[in-house]
């Protein structure tokens, strides 16, 4: 602490030369030679006597204030200064005329008692003591420097609590002192020492007892949240409810039943809402679990506005406004992907942004999870915005059986949902469990097969491993392909150049140029005898009982017993579909019977097979529309055409989009731009709804009113 310097004022009295000296005036006349025990006796007798009380007093008062004699101290000066300032005003006005010569007015008394009052505060800063303030504060309670004095004093003591800085030294502080300057900081750190020292253990008791004995302190919220964040420190839902009934004042409880009900009803689904009823007949806010089971049977679609994005229902009413830079196709465990300031974030129904847009990208959610980036990594979140998986991977692929596949370091491991790397990622390469069972390539480069617990069940003994499909997983050994079962024991041996995919119990094998198929076991149930073409690995799979199969470059269908159905005498051949199928000869296509008769000439440039009683056809370069009969129901005029579903079918003239019915009435001329099926399907299955685009805006059609659903502005202009 910064003492005032020191300046001790010496009295120096200049007295005339005195003609006639009587008893006070001979005790100045020692003064002023510095006689001071002739002076000292002589002031003493006139006090003593009441003869010129207030000019000895004053005498007494310079003699004892003088630093160079027996005599000095300030606090004997200032005591006789006093009884001279209070004597002089009633002496005489013929001892004060009698007094002026000696340089003995109230303005000199005054000048003296000021003197030894600053040289004494300026001796108690110096030495900077409580016992020396306390003693001035004492002695010197008429000073002007009284407060002065004061603060210093204050500021001593409050640097001796600091040094001690207990929460019991701060109050004693501030019960002693309660007009200081410090008091308000003493406040402060009395308050936080009486925080920090009684709940020094940080468990949920000290807590406790710390709001029930101080509720007025500053650190009660904390305490609260701190016996919060105690009770609920794995964030499960029972631990909430626990909160929630032992600590129903605590000012955390409506958070804690927000995050009940948002962990209750992560999946957004109708009838887990209404469970939520039945469980938390309590809950504070039932009407907006109420509204939320509404909301969750309510359709929404995103629309555009302009260049931002809201949400409408279906019925067309906007119930999420247009403000967003982009948003999701649909809503997913009842939240929506949007964009703001080029960052992605989530909304529910509500139209509230529950997960901040501060993700560079992510996946819609499925059970409750999703995988986002942040910081050129991935990681995952929960619906309510919890980091499950830290952000730590380059990339996270979809859970299967409650594992994903995780790259990190360009090595591939898995992560369960919690988001533990139970299985490191050490692999060249891995794919989604299956079966309980992950196909995964060692540093070897050789394929294997793993478990849950990531050990090796399958040894690394292929060139490459597919999934199980079935308990069968197609493998690659030595640059053939074989089948082998759970066990790695091979069904069908390692022989052929390619193999299909399991279809109605059969599988084509590929051998140089022939193919035929085999049955799960391995058993070859068709010969190798057919020819083969990269087309038919897809399209030479078993359909309806039937496969597509090529002799001499013809073609024609077989049927499970490997009997030929349909004679191989056809270019190119499509199934059957309302008891016809599109066949191709010399570069034309018309149609057969199921029992292989022509029914339909060959003469459209391209057919497809039936669909709602009508097949497309392709004339001179445009397509139109032919009945059962064969005969022309819509004529050829479209760029391209789609099939018939529910009486509508989408075309396509000079590149604009339209429907038409089945007897080829316009239901919408071909003036859109874009079209796109939403997902949503009506009760039959089918999808009712199209997105459409014109002039560069949007609308929604709905196929089953046969009407625009919604239209952004200036979609008709």
């Amino acid at each position: 602490m910064k003492k005032p310097g020191i300046v001790l004022v010496l009295l120096c009295v200049t007295y005339p030369i005195l003609l006639k000296a009587g008893g006070i005036e001979n005790g100045f006349k020692a003064l002023s030679v510095y006689d001071y025990f002739k002076a000292k006796i002589v002031f003493t007798k006139e006090v003593k006597s009441k003869n010129d009380y207030a000019a000895a007093t004053y005498g007494l008062s310079i003699l004892a204030s003088r630093r160079d004699n027996h005599f000095y101290n300030l606090d004997t000066a200032y005591k006789y200064i006093l009884e001279a300032k209070n004597a002089f005003p009633t002496a005489p006005k013929k001892e004060k005329q009698k007094w002026k010569p000696l340089g003995i007015d109230s303005l000199h008394i005054v000048l003296l008692k000021d003197s030894i009052e600053y040289n004494a505060y300026a001796i108690a800063a110096l030495h900077n003591t409580m016992q020396e303030y306390a003693h001035y504060i004492s002695t010197y309670s008429a000073s002007a420097k009284i407060p002065q004095i004061i603060k210093l004093r204050d500021l001593l003591a409050f640097d001796m609590t600091s040094k001690e800085n207990t929460y019991q030294s701060y109050k004693t502080f501030m019960e002693t002192y309660p007009q200081s300057l410090e008091f308000d900081e003493a406040k402060k750190r009395y308050e936080i020492l009486l925080f920090q020292t009684l709940t020094a253990e940080h468990n949920v008791k000290s807590y406790v007892d710390f709001i029930s004995a101080y509720p007025q302190s500053p650190y009660e919220r904390a305490s609260e949240d701190s016996v919060y964040r105690l009770s609920t420190t794995h964030q499960q839902i029972d631990e909430y409810r626990a909160f929630v009934k032992q600590y129903p004042h605590n000012r955390n409880v409506q958070d804690a039943w927000r995050k009940i009900y948002a962990m209750y009803t992560m999946d957004g689904k109708p009838e887990t809402y209404q469970r939520f009823q039945t469980t938390y007949p309590d809950y504070p806010y039932l009407q907006h679990a109420d509204s939320d089971m509404i909301l969750s049977r309510t359709v929404f679609y995103p629309v555009k506005q302009g260049d931002k994005w809201g949400y409408i229902d279906s019925t067309g009413k906007l119930r999420i406004p247009c403000k967003y830079e982009w948003d999701d196709t649909a809503f997913f465990d009842g939240l929506a992907t949007v964009a703001l300031n080029d960052k992605i974030g989530f909304i529910n129904k509500r139209g509230e942004l529950v997960i901040p847009c501060i993700y560079e990208e992510a996946d819609h959610f499925y059970k409750t999870i999703s995988i986002v980036k942040k910081g050129g990594l991935y990681g995952i979140i929960s619906s309510i915005g919890q980091v499950m998986v830290p952000f730590e991977y380059q990339e996270i692929l979809e859970f299967s059986e409650g594992y994903a596949e995780v790259e990190k370091n360009n090595l591939f491991g898995y992560i369960n949902l919690l988001g533990d790397e139970v299985i490191p990622a050490k692999y060249l390469d891995a794919l989604d469990f299956s079966e309980r069972l992950a196909s995964v390539e060692n540093a070897s480069n050789k394929y294997g097969y793993i478990n849950h617990q990531g050990n090796v069940v399958i040894p690394f003994n292929y060139d490459w491993a597919d999934r199980f499909n079935d308990s069968l997983a197609k493998a690659k050994m030595n640059g053939k392909f074989g089948v082998i079962d759970m066990q790695g024991n091979s069904l069908c041996p390692f022989n052929y150049d390619n193999l299909g995919d399991f279809s109605e119990g059969f599988m084509m094998l590929v051998q140089g140029i022939n193919i035929g198929y085999c049955d799960p076991r391995g058993n070859i149930k068709i010969p190798l005898k057919y020819e083969f073409t990269p087309d038919l690995l897809v399209d030479g799979n078993f359909r309806n009982g039937y496969a597509k199969v090529q002799l001499r470059k013809k073609r024609g269908f077989i049927d499970t017993l490997g009997k030929l159905i349909i004679a191989c005498k056809y270019d190119d051949i499509s199934y059957f579909a309302d008891g016809l199928a599109p066949v191709s000869l010399n570069k034309k296509w018309g149609y057969i019977n199921e029992k292989g008769k022509l029914v339909i000439p060959a003469k459209y440039e391209f057919a497809y097979p039936f669909s709602d009683s009508l097949a497309r056809v392709k004339i001179d370069g445009l397509y139109g529309y032919i009945g059962l009969d064969g005969k022309m129901v819509i004529d050829a005029q479209y760029n391209q055409v789609n099939d018939f579903k529910n009486g509508l079918a989408l075309v396509m003239k000079d590149g604009k989009y339209g429907l038409i019915d089945k007897t080829g009435t316009a239901i919408v001329l071909c003036i859109w731009s874009d079209v796109k099926f939403m997902s949503q399907r009506d009760p039959s299955g089918q999808r009712w709804l199209l997105k459409v685009t014109m002039n560069n805006k949007m609308a929604y059609y709905n196929l089953t009113t046969r009407r625009y659903l919604w239209e952004e502005d200036g979609f008709g202009n």
